[in-house]
């Protein structure tokens, strides 16, 4: 009996300090844990030409422990830690491993230390283009910040900039998921304590410089081109020139015109929010398309992004010389001038445009699921006048429409036979767009884009209705413009037989045509003769006048005068 009280007892002496072992571990756990002091800092330092030298600073009074940070994955950089004594491990792995997404010119440098006393390690590589200036203003974009979370209590970023460049205080952000403000900022600094809930980030701050701008101006070989640049950027102006020489003779192929010489080129800074979003432009006027400008960011980007940026801008002169207005056809435009930059490049051999493709595809799918199916009909409404919140559907909307016509009827080729037959034809209707795109598909298009929820009639279906539209189209563009108002005329008339077709009014619509036709073959006869008779008019007229004048004007006899009788 006493053995087994004695035996309980034990028992329960055994389980009391099993239960004060525990807890002393746990609290030493937790109080290890709390007591954690590693820390990262950035520090970027900005030069007059935008040369930035990154600096990234870990410290840690740890004893012991591991991280990691991502660096450069194609550029050199180095590292160093502190005390020497440590025992120091590291590896580069994907950012893929580390829990990131994996990111094409980044990795990630994990290491493991053990140091007697507090332990900090140095990471440094330079930056070429960490801001990109165009002549007085400036936008510094950050190589990316991302780092190991875990035990980390701080972390902060600061910018130093020469003394020549000048902060805008009302234009400094640290992006993540979200945008966070400065903690300190002055002419030449500004300091962002890092979120602890971001993996990763950049700092983008805009500023103004003091020095003037040195540029040149570049001449494509073919002579079409010519490209002025900041002297700091003109390598990347002429691998641009290089592009659109070798792009040349396709685009001249396949859109049936050529260009005149010299269009512009040049590179451009976006406004502070449009930073990335906006790769290129081309401005649309009445006298046709201006300068194709670039957005200098996307130097920076994967080799052949900014190859597809500059290819796409280009397609939009060669649309406009075809005789498609971006104010009618806006989502056309937009939607050929990706398809088009995409497979062009790509075949050139560069990895961006098919990584642009690819991100083109996924897209596409996403709005299809966004939308519940191809309901497109909204792309008519497009035009450089309205820009929609959304855009970013309009430009992934156009491109799938356009990329599946080539899809189903050949490809490039299918809309080089288009540009064939449309050439010196005017069109700024959708129905007339329709026509000439089922007639390079020898298959009528208009159930296609009405699948698409365009508002489209076909004039394909019946043959007689279409050559009848062809030669009049054919007959009005031979019109010279001086052979007035009958070349008005006759457009006129056609158009109002278009109207008439879309109402279902064959009979009305077919005499219309007729009608057009007929003013636009007589156009020259009916100009001569309307001159002939105002100049009959004005010279009867003019001969009326002078006769008038040789009449001499008979003067009547004045009447008696009459006086009254004299009063005597």
């Amino acid at each position: 009996m006493k053995a087994k009280r004695l035996l309980a007892n034990l028992l329960r002496l055994f389980i009391l300090i099993a239960i004060v072992l525990l807890i002393t571990y746990s609290i030493s756990i937790f109080q290890g844990k709390s007591a954690a002091s590693s820390s990262y800092s950035y520090k970027f330092q900005v030069n007059p030409e935008g040369f930035t030298n990154v600096e990234v600073n870990f410290s840690s009074t740890d004893s012991s422990g591991s991280s990691w940070v991502i660096v450069p994955k194609f550029s050199s950089w180095n590292y160093t830690f502190t005390p020497s004594s440590s025992t120091f491990q590291s590896r580069l792995v994907s950012t893929s491993d580390v829990g990131l997404e994996d990111l094409y010119f980044y990795q990630a440098f994990s290491f493991s230390y053990t140091a007697t006393s507090p332990f900090s390690m140095r990471v440094q590589f330079d930056f070429d283009s960490g801001a990109l200036i165009i002549d007085n203003r400036g936008i510094f974009f950050s190589p990316q910040i991302g780092y190991q979370k875990g035990g980390v209590i701080s972390a902060k970023g600061e910018v130093l900039f020469d003394s020549r460049l000048t902060v805008n205080q009302n234009k400094a952000i640290a992006i993540g998921t979200q945008s966070y403000t400065w903690t300190e900022i002055g002419p030449q600094r500004v300091l962002f304590n890092l979120p602890k809930n971001e993996d990763l980030l950049r700092l983008q701050v805009e500023f103004t410089s003091s020095l003037s701008s040195q540029s040149t101006t570049l001449t494509s070989q073919n002579g079409v081109f010519s490209f002025t640049s900041a002297n700091r950027y003109v390598d990347y102006a002429s691998n641009i020139l290089n592009l659109f020489d070798r792009l040349y003779s396709n685009y001249t192929r396949l859109f049936n015109v050529s260009l005149t010489p010299s269009i512009g080129v040049q590179f451009f800074l976006p406004d502070f929010d449009e930073f990335l979003s906006l790769g290129g432009f081309v401005p649309f006027s009445e006298r046709g398309a201006g300068k194709i400008n670039v957005n200098i960011f996307f130097i920076r980007a994967i080799n052949g992004t900014i190859e597809v940026i500059a290819a796409h801008e280009l397609v939009h002169h060669f649309l406009i010389k075809s005789g498609i207005s971006p104010n009618d056809f806006l989502w056309f435009h937009e939607g050929m001038a990706q398809y088009v930059s995409v497979i062009m490049v790509e075949r050139l051999g560069y990895e961006g445009a098919t990584l642009e493709k690819d991100s083109l595809e996924q897209s596409t799918s996403q709005l299809i699921a966004l939308l519940r199916g191809e309901n497109f009909g909204f792309l008519q409404n497009w035009s450089p006048v309205f820009s929609p919140t959304n855009v970013e559907n309009y430009y992934v909307g156009s491109y799938y429409v356009v990329s599946r016509l080539a899809q189903d009827y050949g490809g490039l080729d299918y809309y080089e036979r288009f540009f064939e037959l449309i050439h010196g034809i005017d069109v700024d209707n959708i129905d007339i767009l329709t026509l000439y795109l089922s007639k390079a598909a020898n298959a009528s298009v208009a159930l296609t884009l009405q699948g698409w929820g365009f508002s489209v009639f076909d004039l394909y279906t019946s043959s007689e209705i279409t050559e009848k539209i062809v030669e009049v189209q054919r007959a009005i563009a031979a019109v010279n413009p001086f052979f007035q108002p009958y070349k008005s005329l006759s457009e006129f008339f056609y158009r109002q037989a278009l109207q008439s077709f879309k109402r279902g009014d064959v009979e009305g619509g077919s005499n219309l045509l007729q009608i057009a036709l007929i003013i636009a073959n007589l156009a020259p006869l009916l100009t001569l003769l309307t001159i002939a008779t105002i100049v009959g008019i004005v010279a009867y007229m003019v001969h009326r006048h002078s006769q008038k004048a040789k009449l001499k004007p008979t003067v009547p006899q004045p009447p008696p005068e009459i006086f009254p009788e004299s009063a005597e």
